[in-house]
């Protein structure tokens, strides 16, 4: 007769845990952990130190970060702007305990005992979320820098990867077309999706759709990509045609928030708005559009929410205002907006990874 044996979850030993040491920080928009070995791990502005961080700030050979018993030891190398632990510059060799903050300049790395099997398989999952990254980038288009229309961009992916991604070409020998979407959601599902409107848009493979009208562009798409049939996700777009002859911009905000107009008259940013739904989540319908006349040296400025919902170095939530101002500020509006719009966002911002895509697009019209 057989019997059935009973083990209580007592009587079984999970496995013994594997605990590594991990330095975690943030380098081009992604999250980062590499192990503490037997050498430590040097922190400097040199190539051959194992974290590179290549500015002003940080001395050549910075900080050394060592194992030492169950902790590890951080020790600063005479750097001229100093290490900091918590918010203290340190003056001789420190204890980090388990979740340490070191600031490093512009940098802040997290001390971490961790699992070696959970590090192995998240480290697995971080390559596959940077391999969807350089996907979503191969797909960005290059800089328009001389003609009627003169375009640049700043792209840099949250630490989760969101669903931004941008794009312009011309359809005929007057006729500039583009457009910025941002999917719901964050992670590879969100990036992937992305991916799939832009190539859609790229080859203009909308049935029926006539590009120059950007309302019929949102329509193609919302039937197209029911959220239904894609995974839950929805999208906002704002997407434009652009007359170079009649110097005319159409546009279509679905679901999302307005651009910015700048001209040579009105330096105020002036608000490029029609209310519509997001893509996706709806039946079939039309969808609005605007239009307005472009003079000439206007700026147009096309960007993700992830470009102002950030919390500052104050613990305050931005609102769409504050980048307002800041595109405002600017008096001689030359290349380089998109960068200098990030670099102000990023001064401003708390230490760490933002928490969204920062997706900006600049229109310059001759």
């Amino acid at each position: 007769m057989e019997k059935t044996i009973f083990m209580s979850a007592s009587a079984v030993e999970a496995p013994t845990a594997q605990l590594g040491h991990f330095l975690t920080f943030t380098q081009d928009g992604l999250l980062r952990r590499l192990r503490i070995g037997p050498q430590g791990v040097t922190v400097g502005r040199e190539a051959e130190c194992d974290i590179q961080l290549p500015v002003p700030e940080v001395s050549r050979r910075h900080c050394h970060i060592q194992v030492e018993g169950e902790g590890a030891i951080a020790r600063d190398l005479g750097s001229t702007n100093g290490t900091f632990l918590s918010g203290e510059r340190i003056a001789a060799p420190v204890r980090l305990r388990n979740g340490a903050h070191l600031t490093i300049g512009p940098a802040v790395l997290r001390y971490e005992q961790r699992d070696e099997r959970e590090t192995e398989a998240e480290a697995r999952l971080t390559t596959e979320l940077r391999e969807a990254v350089e996907y979503v980038r191969a797909l960005l288009p290059e800089p328009i820098i001389s003609g009627p229309v003169q375009t640049e961009w700043w792209y840099v992916p949250s630490s989760e990867l969101g669903g931004d991604a941008f794009g312009y070409q011309y359809i005929d020998d007057r006729t500039l077309v583009g457009f910025l979407l941002d999917v719901t959601g964050h992670g590879i599902g969100a990036g992937m999706h992305a991916a799939n409107i832009v190539n859609v848009l790229r080859r203009r493979a909308l049935p029926g759709v006539d590009f120059h009208d950007p309302g019929q562009v949102a329509a193609g798409l919302n039937a197209m990509f029911p959220m239904e049939e894609h995974g839950g996700f929805m999208f906002t777009l704002w997407c434009f045609s652009y007359d170079i002859v009649e110097r005319t911009l159409r546009y279509c905000a679905a679901g999302h928030h307005p651009s910015y107009l700048v001209t040579p008259d009105t330096p105020e940013p002036q608000d490029l708005w029609q209310r519509a739904p997001s893509i996706g989540m709806l039946p079939p319908r039309p969808w609005p559009s605007g239009e307005t006349r472009i003079p000439r040296n206007s700026h147009l400025y096309i960007f993700s929410d992830g470009a102002f919902e950030i919390v500052d170095a104050k613990g305050e939530e931005w609102r769409m205002e504050n980048l307002r101002q800041i595109i405002g500020q600017h008096g001689n509006r030359s290349a380089g907006e998109a960068q200098r719009l990030y670099r102000a966002v990023r001064d401003a911002a708390q230490p760490g990874p933002l928490g969204d895509d920062f997706s900006v697009l600049v229109l310059h019209f001759s």
